[in-house]
């Protein structure tokens, strides 16, 4: 007689030998299936509940926290402080452009929003940031731009004529008509017209082309003038377009790299659209803002000391034709 090896009934090797198998799963009754059912549903609904009141009770906390914090006295603002780095800043405008937002929670309270108005209304500064401090304060940071010359402004008033009355208008027919018959104004008389002296106004220009009239001038900046105007300038108004301002600063920085030579000032033509730059040594140039400032400038280089104009009395020199430069002599007829 044979005797076989007893095969375990537990254990379980993922195997080819036959040794070893899965044990066979008992057959669960149906009284025990069941209960262990009913079981689980009791585990799931108890476990449910338990979940459900902790949400319940983490969410009624989290409510409340944030009904304290928005109206809660505590975190309304009462203090806006504004820092700033110029002493010429005139903090008081951006104090009262804040003054409706006291009182209101400091939660509530939008920086980019407020930012962007505060720019909007005043565009001489350059950087706005804004930093809520708990519990209460409001912080606001403010940075002008650049000053970079100084301005001087020409400009004359038109004639006002004054209306007049239906009777007026008939003495002035009368008093012409008297005039021509009896032949009043015989002797003919030069027309002389009327010298007008315009009217000078200074101020700062900053990196924006914008007028600053609080400050006095800066002797250290290079001037420029901008005259054939009718109104004066207004302060805090954009006298010369950001971008043409960009152009002129690029353009004079880039005159003295290749030039060597420096600009004491500079004569701005806003109908024109070109600028007169004046050297130290008297030499006006003419340069248009339309074109491209670097060809105008290399056209000079490149002829300036081979056509000896260095060696020159020069009056000016026009350089907005292309592939062309015009110059005139100083005493010249063209030089009047």
């Amino acid at each position: 007689m044979i005797f076989r090896r007893k095969r375990p009934k537990r254990l379980y090797y993922p195997t080819r030998s036959s040794w070893y198998r899965k044990p066979r799963k008992e057959r669960l009754s149906v009284r025990t299936s069941r209960k262990i059912f009913s079981h689980n549903i009791r585990t799931h609904v108890t476990h449910f509940l338990k979940n459900f009141l902790l949400y319940i009770v983490i969410g009624v906390i989290f409510i409340g926290l944030l009904l304290f914090l928005f109206f809660s006295s505590r975190f309304t603002i009462s203090k806006i402080e504004i820092a700033r780095a110029d002493l010429h800043i005139d903090s008081s405008v951006v104090s009262n452009m804040l003054a409706p937002y006291k009182g209101n929670s400091i939660f509530t309270f939008s920086k980019t929003k407020v930012s962007n108005q505060i720019k909007e209304a005043y565009p001489e500064f350059a950087r706005v940031e804004i930093k809520k401090l708990l519990p209460n304060t409001i912080k606001v940071e403010l940075e002008t731009h650049e000053i970079v010359a100084n301005i001087k402004a020409y400009y004359v008033l038109p004639k006002v004529e004054p209306e007049l009355t239906e009777e007026e208008e008939k003495m002035l027919e009368i008093t012409e008509a008297l005039k021509t018959a009896f032949d009043l104004e015989a002797e003919v008389k030069t027309d002389e017209k009327e010298q007008v002296v315009p009217i000078e106004q200074k101020a700062l220009l900053n990196r924006i082309g914008q007028a600053i009239f609080d400050r006095e001038e800066d002797l250290q900046l290079m001037t420029i003038t901008i005259d054939g105007l009718s109104q004066p300038l207004e302060d805090r108004a954009i006298v010369i377009p950001t971008p043409y301002m960009d152009i002129i600063s690029n353009c004079i920085k880039y005159f003295t790299n290749v030039m060597q030579m420096e600009i004491k000032s500079i004569h701005y033509l806003p109908v024109a659209r070109e600028i007169h730059l004046t050297t130290e040594g008297n030499l006006v140039l003419w340069l248009s803002i339309e074109k491209g400032y670097k060809e105008q400038i290399d056209k000079l280089h490149t002829i300036y000391k081979v056509a000896e104009l260095d060696k020159e009395d020069l009056a000016y020199i026009d350089l907005r034709v292309k592939e062309k430069i015009i110059y005139c002599p100083r005493g010249a007829q063209c030089d009047r």
